[in-house]
């Protein structure tokens, strides 16, 4: 009983954010974040539950952009809303009950760019919303934070490419 009392009396709400400093412009970042079909080579999800499923919908880059999900844990659809040169803008709903409104910021440095993803959830399950809530945040912050991880390691890794083939261009003769 008092853990039903406890469940009632917490909040249904919870905010993750979490930053990393990505050594890469934002022209190589923004297109890895915008394009769901791009999402395969940073995206944590797979690995963190293997039997997730994604769908992407039409359009699947830009504001407008969806991808759905089926997963042991539930379905889930994300919407891309806004796209700006300092942040991208998104809503998730998970289970068709779980609302997550999402912001990715990006602050320029003078090598690279600090990138910012902030959720603001809420669980509207009334009895065990408060647990699910402490979870999710949790679950989520975890996640984000390997996620900006992998979305560093693959920007990095495509502006290095980038640049040693424009060294390689710059460097060979011209054939006349």
């Amino acid at each position: 009983m008092i853990l039903l009392v406890i469940g009632l009396l917490l909040p249904q709400q919870y905010q993750v954010q979490k930053s990393i400093k990505i050594h890469a412009p934002q022209t190589g970042i923004t297109p890895l974040l915008s394009d769901f079909t791009k999402w395969t080579s940073w995206s944590p999800w797979q690995k963190v539950d293997p039997s997730i499923v994604f769908t992407i919908g039409e359009p699947s880059s830009g504001v407008g952009a969806h991808q759905f999900w089926q997963s042991s844990w539930g379905v889930g659809e994300m919407t891309i809303t806004n796209i700006s040169s300092t942040k991208i803008n998104f809503n998730i709903l998970f289970n068709e009950e779980h609302i997550i409104k999402g912001v990715i910021s990006f602050s320029p440095l003078a090598n690279g760019n600090q990138v910012t993803c902030s959720l603001d959830g809420e669980v509207t399950t009334s009895i065990l919303g408060g647990y699910l809530a402490l979870f999710s945040q949790y679950i989520l912050a975890n996640t984000v934070k390997l996620g900006l991880n992998n979305l560093k390691t693959t920007a990095q890794l495509q502006t290095a490419t980038h640049s040693e083939k424009i060294d390689d261009d710059s460097n060979s003769p011209s054939k006349n």
